[in-house]
């Protein structure tokens, strides 16, 4: 219990210094960019995470799961996982790559961080296997060192730029030299850890097949979230033009900067859930609860906070300029409660093979979000956008359990967690009394 005690803090200090120093990276980068500069920039991150997914191929749980159930067959496993994931990206960088040149309205600065985010993404399936095998293993920790040299290299050099004066391009130059930093370093540190050596590494087209195939739902419904969180910026690009993007986009930064949380909460629980569930399925149900009280919590307190202090620090931090995004910010930190508990569930769909469930309610949050922005960015711009994501989040992450009798259940102890916060509380307590007395 305290290795992953360990792990978890380690997962949880990764992202939290990553997004701590990609928030003081990204004001430095927003107050001198400007609103529309910046939107541009926005922009184009939101056309990677849209293309991205395809790369992901819905392999990260399973490829967590694989490892763990066929350690001798490693080597195996993660040549299936690199092939696949390496399709993937490839088709996620052409994509960015024809969208970016060959969309007419896009302007010369935003054609040059196409080409640039292509490159970034051409290394994800690096940073994806290895640091997926790191996680099986419990020790993030060696993910977590590599990851944040990338951050911290990358993130000097976008400040550097602004400083002496560079435009929106450079800014982009800093984020594909992190990509490019991190990915050598988890080769590094996968190979110093014996891991299996590339060239040991293998491939099996009847796993791959299975994999593919246990993916697929799971691949659709990650690319549905995907699109009804960024879909807002590319429509709000569209409609409004890239001030407003840039605008918008602060507001959800701020907001999404706090998705790390239930990340690795999950990301710890998941080994340990897949055990229990093969053994004792009571205990499993007791131990998803628990998971379910605990990201519940956490994210109704951080709400409180958020409202409280966050229109001043966007006021503080951001100047005149972004203060219209201060309203936005308040709405779309009202989606929280739901992203947290679709952590905890999106495990369960894959420890429980409910994938066919998972894309149909992903498909339709994806497609109300894009309707409610049809209907409310026109009127209500930045704000409408934020509205049709809070509707979207809570359609597809809560109410939607409803409409399945395997999936009730989990709606009932979703809604124990998020009415009765005490129950979170408790355990909050419990797992930092454990820690501290290790």
């Amino acid at each position: 219990m305290k290795s992953y005690f360990f792990n978890s803090a380690w997962m949880m200090a990764d992202s939290l210094v990553a997004r701590v120093l990609g928030l003081l990276v990204t004001v430095v980068v927003a107050r001198y960019l400007g609103p529309e500069d910046f939107g541009m920039y926005a922009y184009v991150m939101s056309m990677v995470a849209l293309f991205g997914i395809v790369g992901h191929m819905g392999l990260d749980g399973l490829l967590i799961r694989e490892l763990l159930d066929e350690r001798r067959m490693q080597s195996e496993t993660l040549g299936i996982a690199f092939v696949m994931k390496g399709a993937g990206f490839a088709l996620a960088v052409l994509g960015l790559l024809t969208f970016g040149l060959l969309m007419p309205g896009n302007l010369p600065e935003e054609r040059w961080l196409f080409v640039l985010a292509s490159l970034a993404v051409a290394m994800q399936p690096i940073s994806a296997v290895l640091g997926n095998w790191f996680r099986s293993r419990v020790e993030a920790r060696y993910a977590v060192v590599s990851s944040l040299a990338g951050v911290v290299a990358g993130g000097a050099f976008k400040v550097g730029a602004v400083l002496a004066g560079a435009g929106v391009v450079a800014v982009g130059v800093g984020q594909t030299l992190g990509a490019a930093i991190g990915a050598i370093l988890l080769i590094v540190m996968f190979l110093r850890r014996g891991g299996p050596a590339l060239g040991t590494w293998s491939f099996s087209m009847r796993r791959a097949r299975t994999m593919l195939g246990e993916g697929v739902m799971i691949f659709v419904g990650s690319m549905f979230a995907v699109i009804y969180l960024k879909i807002d910026q590319v429509m709000l690009r569209a409609m409004q033009g890239p001030e407003t993007v840039g605008i918008y986009s602060i507001a959800s930064l701020l907001s999404e900067a706090l998705y790390f949380i239930p990340a690795a909460i999950v990301g710890t629980a998941f080994p340990k859930l897949v055990q229990i569930n093969a053994g004792d399925p009571a205990a499993f149900a007791e131990r998803l609860q628990d998971l379910f009280d605990i990201l519940a919590t956490s994210a109704l307190i951080l709400l409180v906070g958020l409202f409280a202090l966050g229109p001043l620090t966007i006021n503080l931090a951001m100047g005149p300029s972004y203060s219209p995004a201060v309203p936005i910010f308040l709405v779309h930190v009202l989606s929280l409660p739901f992203i947290f508990l679709r952590q905890g569930f999106s495990r369960w769909v894959i420890i429980k093979n409910m994938a066919k469930f998972s894309m149909m309610t992903q498909g339709a949050g994806a497609l109300l979000n894009v309707g409610l922005n049809l209907v409310l960015i026109p009127p209500l711009g930045g704000i409408g956008a934020a509205v049709a994501t809070l509707f979207s989040y809570a359609a597809a992450s809560y109410f939607a359990l409803l409409l399945s009798s395997d999936t009730q259940p989990i709606f009932r102890m979703m809604t124990r967690s998020l009415f009765q916060p005490w129950r979170g509380i408790r355990k909050l307590m419990i797992l930092y009394r454990k820690f501290r007395n290790g």
